[in-house]
């Protein structure tokens, strides 16, 4: 996010810092102040001295036990998995205000504009994916991993936001509801026919993989969550999810381009529930209240690549 959260204080972060992570700064030095970075589209950043502190905004729910099984992962001899520091509570992940904190070492390179990967580094980051695709966690530490169900856990509030921006019940919301409401009126038949599509693949989707073995997934291997310094490592695991192997494949496929030999349909599922999901996100972030700001702006940007004018339109 570009802007800090107003309902998460700083002090509260660093009473987190000093409660839990206190003992990765020498003891006679007291705590640096915060430094806020506007990055990422699902988190609220900043840094402590050698910590990078990650309060999240996952939408499609919060799962602790994806952040446990990256530490796992890390553990089980996979460095390139930039798993979370455990706190001195034994926990990994966190909450203030309500909202999941997760805390990391801080990696300079995470915070600077990527470079496009060589296909060398595309291919070695494939090899490792498969890696973790063929990860089984080890019987003595379980951890509750979402299982994937081909279904749309954004299905509802798409509905709403789509109901409300046509029957004008979000105009006083914010400067952009009027505009979503005029972009939804003239989008409608394409949305109709993505959402068609997408109820269609997914039910041959589940029909197919029932019984199939679950690979551990990342779900969106991209430029913001993969590293390609002088290797290839991969950051924020929140959304970790036992699923078909395309789920990060599909993501290869929009991010770069390239993926390996795939199912076509469970590349269409993902790239489908990847493009609804972006339009339910920020539909209903402008059929609620919102003032314009630089958070906003960027958003409908981003609204306006997967909710594109109909050609003819004016």
């Amino acid at each position: 996010m570009l802007l800090e959260n107003r309902l998460v204080e700083r002090r509260s972060i660093i009473r987190l810092v000093e409660e839990n992570f206190r003992d990765h700064f020498p003891s006679d030095q007291e705590l640096p102040g915060l430094e806020f970075f506007p990055l990422g589209e699902d988190s609220w950043s900043y840094r402590c001295g050698p910590l990078w502190i990650s309060v999240r905004r996952d939408l499609d729910g919060h799962f602790p036990g994806a952040y446990e099984v990256s530490l796992l992962l890390s553990e089980s001899g996979k460095g390139y998995v930039l798993a979370p520091l455990p706190g001195r509570n034994g926990r990994v992940v966190h909450r203030i205000a309500d909202f999941p904190v997760v805390v990391f070492p801080y990696v300079e390179s995470a915070t600077t504009p990527p470079a496009p990967p060589t296909q060398e580094q595309i291919d070695l980051l494939i090899a490792r994916l498969g890696e973790v695709h063929a990860f089984e966690p080890p019987a003595s530490r379980p951890v509750d991993v979402p299982t994937e169900d081909f279904r749309f856990p954004f299905e509802n509030d798409l509905d709403k936001a789509v109901q409300a921006a046509l029957n004008g019940d979000a105009a006083a919301g914010g400067p952009y509801a009027g505009l979503l409401a005029e972009r939804v009126d003239r989008c409608q038949g394409f949305l109709a026919e993505l959402r068609e599509e997408a109820t269609r693949v997914a039910g041959e989707c589940a029909a197919r993989w029932r019984g199939e073995r679950p690979a551990l997934t990342h779900g969106d291997p991209s430029l913001a969550n993969v590293l390609f310094t002088k290797g290839v490592d991969i950051i924020d695991w929140g959304g970790a999810m036992w699923a078909p192997p395309e789920r990060d494949w599909a993501a290869l496929q929009r991010v770069f381009g390239t993926a390996p030999r795939s199912r076509p349909e469970f590349l269409r599922f993902y790239e489908l529930r990847w493009h609804l999901a972006e339009i339910a996100e920020y539909a209903t972030r402008f059929t609620g209240p919102h003032t314009g700001d630089a958070d906003d702006d960027a958003m409908w940007e981003r609204l306006t690549r997967y909710l594109p004018e109909p050609r003819g339109a004016s």
